[in-house]
């Protein structure tokens, strides 16, 4: 019909009119893209408006508030660095230029180890150790473009590196209370280790998208979602712990402040016993006369490692001959059939076996390149036991019995010393007992800037604030809370010793686990149990928020007609003003920068 006929025309139309329109549409955008390009002279990608962040922020801020690079050297203060701790990106995707691979930059707020309260961590179920020191507060604030975001969640290592004769241990978990550490992981590190933790990034819902989400549910189902979401934030106060061990073998041998500073064996020789052989404590720890100088203290706790050192030796060599003489019966029970006892004690006289098909014979009495063993030393005393039951010579190795352990030379000078010295009755206990362990390691003087308000902070109210701040003046709904969680596979790179190169380990869940449990041993050893604190612990709490922008960098410029510079400003204000506890006016350069921020964000000042 005629009408039928109209409506199939003016269907035609119209959606000619909406190509027309697209097509126009299209041409304008790419003609002002073509015209931002020429401005600017490339391209603008992701990469490039991070390097323009990184800048930007050195103007908009004022020295003391500037994001900066998270590059943390773990040291005593004035002395050398026993290793470095930063989180730096894995350079994959847009990411793989060697610029892109620097630390990433966080807001950073010192909290002094005088001005906070002890926190504890338990390394079993039985045992919390408490820990002082400095603590550093982290806000990293990442943005993201379009395609980017499935990407970049995986994109980033905490990295850790020890130097060359030095050594600490690193605890990674989240703080799950006001006084309280949770680590799931840690690790020693030492003599040029380097471990890198790949670490995820998981964005929650916004405030609103969470609140749009929960408005048509029952009560009951608002509560539920509400408290669930209260722990996903708590969970989000990521923690990094490192512990240094050099302090700490300090105050638990009762040694003088800074006396292990240039002793490096000694310092690895006790590592060792703690790690390896979990000695106790109580054997190695300083026991003299207070008023012996500093290098005589050191040196009776060589003496004690070499007297230890001995008995583990003793006992090594034991039961070696313990293997060999168990390797030696069954030797001749299954090769000497048909033989009488005294028939095999003689054979053993003349140091033949019968071995398995009868006809070949070789010597008990060669090692395991054919040497003869050196001539036995005269006897001296009663006579040997029965040659049945005698060891063969201690030349040959049986049945992959370990090697005996070398006493370390760092012990042997002193061992005959204390071994003859006398110790008087009542004399006083170690130096442990008589000094704070607060008072031995004082807080460093940092000499970056700190914000004047560095005081006591309860790091699990943090995320909560933040997602009140992101509610209250995110419009855009651009800010997601971020939950910091570490990968599956982490990558070692050591080096066996000073004439290997260095090679890469791969460490799955079952190796960390281990690696958590040696960890674990040397703290109970060092805490004596959770008895004596860790006065060295630097404590860095990291919480991340992401700015997520729909399309492409140059996508959100053109199509969105958005500038991404203020909108990255106004987030970095909301978070920075909630970490430093300040007005966003307070961080601010100057004047002009505050005229301008207030134009375009005004319910920032309100």
């Amino acid at each position: 019909s005629a009408a039928e006929a109209s409506l199939v025309l003016l269907s035609h139309h119209i959606g000619s009119i909406a190509e027309h329109y697209c097509n126009g549409v299209g041409y304008i955008e790419e003609m002002l893209r073509s015209q931002l390009v020429s401005a600017i002279g490339k391209e603008i990608r992701s990469e490039d408006f991070t390097e323009f962040i990184l800048f930007h922020n050195r103007k908009l801020f004022k020295n003391e508030f500037v994001p900066k690079p998270f590059c943390h050297a773990i040291r005593r203060p004035g002395h050398y660095p026993d290793g470095v701790l930063s989180i730096e990106r894995t350079g994959n995707g847009d990411f793989g230029t060697k610029k892109n691979t620097d630390p990433v930059v966080t807001f950073m707020r010192k909290i002094e180890g005088s001005s906070s309260a002890p926190m504890f961590f338990p390394i079993n179920a039985a045992t919390s150790v408490e820990f002082t020191g400095e603590r550093f507060l982290h806000a990293w604030i990442c943005h993201e473009f379009g395609k980017e975001r499935e990407s970049r969640r995986g994109g980033f290592n905490l990295v850790a590196r020890a130097r060359q004769f030095s050594s600490f241990l690193l605890l990674i978990g989240t703080v799950s209370g006001p006084d309280s550490f949770d680590p799931q992981h840690a690790i020693i590190l030492q003599n040029k280790d380097e471990v890198l933790i790949p670490l995820l990034l998981n964005q929650l819902p916004t405030p609103k998208e969470f609140k749009d989400a929960i408005q048509s549910l029952s009560p009951e189902q608002q509560r539920f979602a509400k408290a669930f979401r209260s722990m996903q934030l708590e969970s989000s106060v990521f923690g990094v712990c490192a512990v240094q061990l050099k302090p700490q073998l300090e105050l638990l041998l009762g040694l003088p402040q800074f006396s292990l500073t240039k002793e490096i064996k000694l310092t690895q020789d006790l590592l060792s016993l703690f790690i390896d052989y979990q000695i106790s404590s109580d054997l190695l720890s300083f026991d003299g006369d207070d008023s012996m100088t500093s290098s005589e203290k050191v040196e009776v706790v060589k003496g004690h490692v070499a007297a230890v050192y001995e008995m583990i030796q003793e006992l090594k060599e034991k039961d070696l001959r313990n293997a060999e003489q168990e390797a030696d019966m069954r030797v001749e029970m299954l090769g000497g059939g048909g033989w009488s006892r005294g028939q095999v004690g003689e054979r053993r006289e003349k140091g033949y076996s019968r071995g398995g098909g009868g006809g070949r014979h070789r010597r008990l009495d060669m090692d395991a390149y054919g040497r003869a063993p050196p001539p036995p030393a005269p006897q001296m005393g009663p006579p040997p036991p029965s040659p049945c039951m005698a060891p063969p010579p201690q030349a040959s190795v049986a049945f992959g019995a370990p090697a005996p352990v070398p006493v370390p030379r760092s012990a042997e000078l002193s061992a005959t010393k204390t071994r003859l010295s006398v110790k008087p009755k009542g004399q006083a206990q170690s130096d442990l007992t008589k000094t704070d362990a607060s008072q031995l390691y004082k807080d460093s003087k940092d000499l970056s800037e700190t914000p004047p308000n560095s005081k006591s902070v309860d790091f699990t109210l943090i995320p909560k604030k933040l997602d009140a701040k992101f509610e209250a003046l995110d419009t855009d709904s651009a800010l997601r809370p971020t939950v910091i969680k570490t990968g599956d596979v982490w990558t070692k790179r050591m080096q066996q010793n000073l004439l290997t190169k260095m090679h890469e380990v791969t460490l799955t869940p079952g190796m960390q686990k281990k690696e958590r449990n040696k960890a674990f041993d040397l703290l109970d050893a060092l805490s004596r149990s959770g008895s004596l604190p860790i006065a060295c612990a630097e404590l860095h709490v990291f919480v991340a928020a992401t700015h997520c922008f729909e399309n492409s960098l140059m996508a959100t410029v053109i199509q969105d007609n958005i500038n991404p510079i203020e909108k990255m400003e106004k987030s970095m204000l909301i978070v920075a003003s909630t970490i430093f506890d300040l007005s966003p006016a307070h961080l601010l350069k100057n004047e002009q920068e505050e005229e301008r921020v207030v134009k375009y964000s005004p319910a920032l000042f309100e």
